[in-house]
Parts: C-alpha cells; structure tokens; sequence
C-alpha cells in the first residue's frame, strides 16, 4: 500500500515511506512559507515558517533547531487548527482524533528529525511554552483578541513575543518568510545543530 501526496517538480512522494530527499530543506521552506496561521483569516498573512521563525526566537539556543522543525509536519497534514478539529471530532462522535492526528503528527517528526539529524523535541516544556506564547502574541496583534493566559507567568514572555513580532513584519511577505527560515536553517547547521536533507535534483525528477 502507498499513499501518494504530490509535490512540486512533477513528484509524488509515498506518504508510508517518506524519504529523506522528501522533507529537504527547500521543499520544507517553500511549503511552510505559503501556509497561513489561523487558516488565513488574519488581515494580512502570516505564514508557519514565519511563526517557526518568532518560536526559535522565544527558544534557548539549544531548541533552535527543533523549534524551526517543529510545525513541519503541517507541509503535509495542514495547518489544523485545535477548533477544526473538535468540530470534526464532535461531527463525527470521533473522540479520540485529536489522539489520531497527534499520533500521525508524531510520526513524521520522527522522519523529518532522523533525515535532519534533529532531536525531536516537541515535548519539550520549553518549547511548547514559546509556543503557545508565539500563539497568543500573534493572535492578539493579527486577530485583536487576547486569548485566556494559560499561566499569569506569560505576561512577560508575551510583551517580548511582541517586541519580535514588530521586527518582523517583513515576513507578511511569504518570499521574505521562506527566506529567513532557510537563513536560520543554514545558521544551525553551520553550528553542527541540524543537518538538512539535499533537494532532489531536475535529473532525479525524470529518473
């Protein structure tokens, strides 16, 4: 069994045997840069490669690495936001596909870590943390609403994920977003904290 998921380049990758050519840097980049957060209903974009970007920022150094990787998954899966999921969940009187999905997200982070040479981190407390800060910052600059902190602690946190958000307005543009996300790639790499895949080649597509 396969299960084909097209790219660009005229591939198709098997989503059951995803090769490490398949999650290289550039196609990672380019996927991440077009997604939007909030599906896209913030007034202006604001990619995943972008958010990666303000989570690495909110991380120590040692986390750098993972915290550009850690929404990767979505190149595949989507941006799946937590309340498309319990609308799906309570639709279907599918409880546990939160579960399900988290387990199949886990699952190409595995990938995706082992192809870069990356720890997977995404248990991580303090990752999740600048995650979940990363979220609240964006949605009250791009959507004007002030989620409910989940820890009084993050007030702090949420002002300097802010302060991060006005430098990188450039990143609304999504050329601008791929960019600097290959730049930080290449950053950890130098550093011997990541080692991305090779892109496959025009002569590997004919092949």
């Amino acid at each position: 069994m396969t299960i084909p998921f097209w790219i660009s380049g005229g591939r198709t990758i098997d989503l059951l045997n995803i090769q490490p050519e398949d999650v290289s840097a550039e196609l990672l980049a380019d996927a991440l840069a077009k997604l939007n957060r909030f599906s896209g209903r913030s007034p202006e974009p604001w990619s995943v490669a972008a958010h990666s970007v303000l989570v690495e920022r909110l991380c120590p150094l040692e986390l750098g690495p993972w915290a550009l990787l850690h929404d990767a998954h979505e190149t595949i899966v989507g941006d799946m936001t937590t309340p498309a999921v319990e609308l799906i969940a309570a639709s279907g009187r599918l409880p546990h596909l939160a579960s399900v999905i988290a387990t199949v997200k886990g699952r190409i982070d595995r990938v995706i870590g082992a192809a870069w040479n990356v720890p997977v981190r995404s248990v991580s407390h303090e990752l999740r943390r600048a995650d979940r800060i990363a979220l609240q910052a964006e949605a009250i600059l791009f959507l004007g609403v002030k989620p409910v902190l989940f820890d009084p602690h993050d007030d702090d946190e949420i002002d300097r994920a802010m302060s991060i958000l006005m430098e990188l307005q450039d990143l609304r543009d999504w050329r601008a977003s791929r960019e600097l996300w290959l730049a930080r790639v290449e950053y950890y790499a130098l550093l011997g904290g990541m080692s991305p895949p090779k892109a496959p080649t025009a002569s590997d597509a004919l092949a």
